[in-house]
């Protein structure tokens, strides 16, 4: 009979951690509790992992969560000793769905406030985007469950709800999605939660206040996108769209299929981001005001472009711009304010520049550059690092890179992963002028411009 080892490696990371066995036991039963989950541990377990016992199931990765956030960094089941565990990837999906929508709104947002790396980390399912789309469009409207007794979701709370979604969202255009994100999950945590598990779904106020706090989660999701945590931004329109869902927000649900549609396209997947889109429109039909189906044509017409379909791309512009004509700006919902004439005209420029067609796409540019507001800062370094790709296109790179210092300058401030892609997009294009001293001189000065923001971002945490 084979003797078993002892656990050197877990016994190192909680000497490490001055995690003593009971500590230990009552961590990992907190972990589990909130991924919702029951595990039954005390010293005497923690003792027989270290004696080199493998405890099953998903408890390893609770051990080295348990561990991750006592140290404040990252702990792996490898590094404990576990590496068996490997075989059984922990995501929250790896958890039995839960049947109340609150949970697992609880499940991911504690996730996320405790770094757990298989939360904040996790990569894109293509998957659940396919799925989300056709349970949206298959089965609209879920059966109400029922709720807890619990506190009550008054007026105020939706109307709070609301605008601070509202004042996150300003923060988000004017300085990136990385500059508040943990403050709006916080928020949800401490003043959403509470309430969610308690809101009837079947009253008028309950389905007001799942909408907003759907919305909310949008844009949770949207900061997540723009600083490049893509799975982890998945999660949060998953979970944005069932509690639209829930709602029985038509329109809102669009709008969430149209950021899936949007993060797909950025991603590669060109042909879920046309489907994500199309089940916005088809979906929203007749729910929605005629400026969200704009915003969903408008989306369908960047995945096009992107796709190199150039017919189609004309006709969902075309769409866009009659549904746009039609817009009574005072019917749309606040989320929904931002999509103005400005914004359009950046949708059409997108879609030429993906098109090739470098001349309307200046011209797009400008009109979205002459009608913005200066609120909406990196949307404005979007466009005019498109600007600067198209002078340099039409041969005139001096102009070019005149644009590109100033887009830097800016970007530079953003905690947005998006802009800083767009700059190393365009930087790629002057690869034809070989060793040119103005190309190099730019390169030089973004280079240097962005390392020292991100080292300064870094500093400031």
């Amino acid at each position: 009979m084979k003797l078993r080892e002892p656990n050197h490696q877990l016994a190192a990371v909680m000497a490490r951690a001055a995690c003593s066995n009971k500590a230990l036991a009552r961590r990992v039963q907190d972990v589990a509790a909130s991924h919702g989950a029951d595990i039954r541990c005390d010293h005497v377990s923690v003792k027989r992992w270290l004696d080199g016992m493998h405890p099953r199931g998903l408890t390893p990765h609770f051990i080295a969560e348990a561990l991750t956030r006592k140290l404040g960094e990252r702990v792996t089941v490898r590094d404990i000793g576990m590496m068996y565990a490997e075989a059984t990837p922990f995501t929250t999906s790896s958890l039995k769905q839960s049947d109340c929508l609150a949970d697992d709104v609880t499940v991911l947002v504690s996730g996320d406030l405790s770094a757990n790396p298989q939360v904040v980390e996790s990569d894109i399912s293509a998957d659940s985007w396919n799925d989300s789309m056709v349970t949206w469009l298959i089965n609209p409207v879920p059966p109400p469950k029922p709720l807890a007794e619990g506190r009550l979701v008054t007026a105020s709370s939706v109307e709070a709800v609301r605008e601070t979604t509202a004042m996150f969202a300003k923060l988000d255009y004017r300085f990136g999605g990385g500059h508040a994100r943990s403050t709006v999950v916080q928020y949800i945590a401490m003043e959403v939660e509470p309430l969610l598990k308690h809101v009837r779904s079947d009253t008028a106020l309950g389905k007001e206040f799942l909408s907003e706090t759907a919305a909310m989660l949008r844009l949770t999701a949207w900061m997540a996108y723009d600083t490049g945590r893509h799975g982890l931004a998945q999660q949060y329109m998953t979970k944005a769209l069932h509690l639209a869902r829930e709602a029985g927000n038509r329109m809102l649900g669009g709008r969430i299929l149209a950021g899936m549609s949007h993060q797909a396209n950025y991603l590669g997947h060109y042909a879920m981001a046309v489907n994500l889109a199309r089940a916005a429109q088809m979906g929203a039909m007749g729910a929605a005001t005629p400026t969200a189906m704009a915003l969903f044509s408008a989306m369908e017409a960047r995945a096009l472009a992107s796709q190199g379909d150039k017919v189609a791309c004309s006709r969902a512009l075309g769409e866009a711009e009659r549904w746009f004509e039609r817009r009574v700006p005072e019917e749309d919902p606040v989320w929904l304010k931002y999509f103005d004439e400005a914004e359009l005209a950046a949708e059409f420029a997108h879609c030429f520049r993906d098109l090739g067609q470098h001349h309307r796409a200046r011209d797009r540019v400008l009109e979205s550059v002459e009608l913005s507001e200066s609120l909406y800062v990196r949307s404005l370094s979007f466009v005019r690092t498109i600007l600067a790709t198209s002078h340099v296109a039409n041969g005139d790179l001096d102009h070019g890179l005149a644009v590109a210092r100033e887009v830097v300058t800016t970007v530079a401030d953003l905690r947005s992963a998006r802009t800083r892609r767009y700059v190393r997009e365009f930087t790629k294009q002057l690869a034809r002028y070989g060793n040119d001293p103005r190309v190099r001189e730019f390169q030089t000065f973004a280079e240097t411009r962005l390392v020292r923001a991100r080292l300064e971002a870094g500093a400031a945490r």
